[in-house]
């Protein structure tokens, strides 16, 4: 009986240790190359959106958690945009924050956040206008308003986690190629 009790120990203790064990990639993975996603932020994201609008190929998420193509701005935002930045920054807040990977997830939290702030006030204010059809110099000076308020800051925060993760990469032998 102790013998049985003092496996089933150990092997609950071996599971635990390899759950909390996070290859350099993963974290790497999770933090800096996630941020691919946010690349287009604002006047790129904008334009693929309204492409999309046009050709109804925005998603939206459903009540029974299947997705549907149409052509609102607004809740491919709220439905499926955001809620995919929320759940990449509670995966990079899940990560165990070690010496060498908490100013790398710091970084990385703080650019996501700041996105997924102008996701939730700013994009959905332009999204709205092109859900309602604004006239497009209307829509246009949004968007200049927006680039011009948010942009620097962005790439700033952008450039600060990649100033810290490209190092991290090449310190773990994970190959990193920039265009």
């Amino acid at each position: 009986m102790k013998t049985k009790l003092f496996t089933i120990l150990i092997l609950i203790l071996i599971a635990q240790s390899c759950s909390f064990s996070v290859s350099p990639e993963k974290y790497f993975g999770k933090v800096a190359l996630n941020t691919n996603l946010l690349g287009g932020f604002g006047e790129q994201d904008f334009e693929n959106y309204m492409n999309a609008k046009s050709q109804k190929a925005l998603y939206i998420k459903l009540e029974n958690e299947t997705y549907d193509m149409q052509d609102m701005l607004v809740p491919h935002l709220t439905t499926y945009v955001i809620p995919n930045m929320e759940k990449s920054i509670n995966e990079i807040k899940d990560l165990k924050v070690t010496a060498s990977t908490e100013a790398m997830i710091n970084a990385s939290l703080k650019l996501h956040e700041f996105t997924l702030d102008k996701y939730k006030s700013e994009y959905i204010k332009i999204a709205k206008l092109i859900d309602n059809n604004a006239p497009k110099s209307e829509i246009h000076q949004e968007i200049i308003l927006f680039k011009k308020s948010n942009l620097d800051d962005f790439w700033d925060l952008h450039s600060n986690l990649m100033d810290i993760a490209i190092p991290y990469a090449k310190a773990n032998g994970i190959e990193v190629s920039r265009y």
